[in-house]
């Protein structure tokens, strides 16, 4: 018997007390898969322990209470409020954005209207204007 149809026979084995001639005999002279049996079987007496062992039926109801609990939807996850929440944080976005990008219009106004004053209620309007541009430039 080969090492690959040890390995298959012994995937199949349903009753490790039944061990097949075949099986024995190559583990008489393979090392490592009689020690891949030995730790196969010991997985197999492991998981039958553990199956074996009865567990309170009320470790396994609170278990499952705190299962519950976690599974549930906290507050903030509820997509009502996630929903209103949105709608507030666009509207403020936009609130925010014509506060901060559209310039004042009455700034605007109010320039063009003290010129206007200044220009008309002067004793001398012509000439002092004419005589603030002209200084407010400097020729080359």
């Amino acid at each position: 018997m080969k090492c690959k149809d040890f390995n298959r026979q012994l995937a199949m084995l349903q009753n490790f007390g039944e061990i097949p001639v075949g099986m024995q005999e190559h583990m008489k002279y393979c090392a490592s898969c009689r020690e891949v049996f030995e730790k196969t079987q010991l997985l197999f007496d492991f998981v039958a322990e553990e199956r074996s062992q009865k567990v309170s039926p009320f470790v396994t109801t609170r278990v499952m209470g705190q299962l519950e609990e976690a599974q549930r939807p906290g507050w903030f996850t509820r997509p009502a409020l996630v929903s209103a929440m949105s709608i507030v944080v666009l509207i403020l976005g936009f609130f925010a954005a014509s506060l901060f990008t559209n310039p004042a219009p009455s700034t605007l106004a109010d320039s063009t209207e003290i010129i206007a004053t200044d220009y008309y209620f002067s004793g001398n309007p012509g000439s002092q204007l004419e005589e603030i541009w002209l200084n407010s430039y400097s020729y080359e």
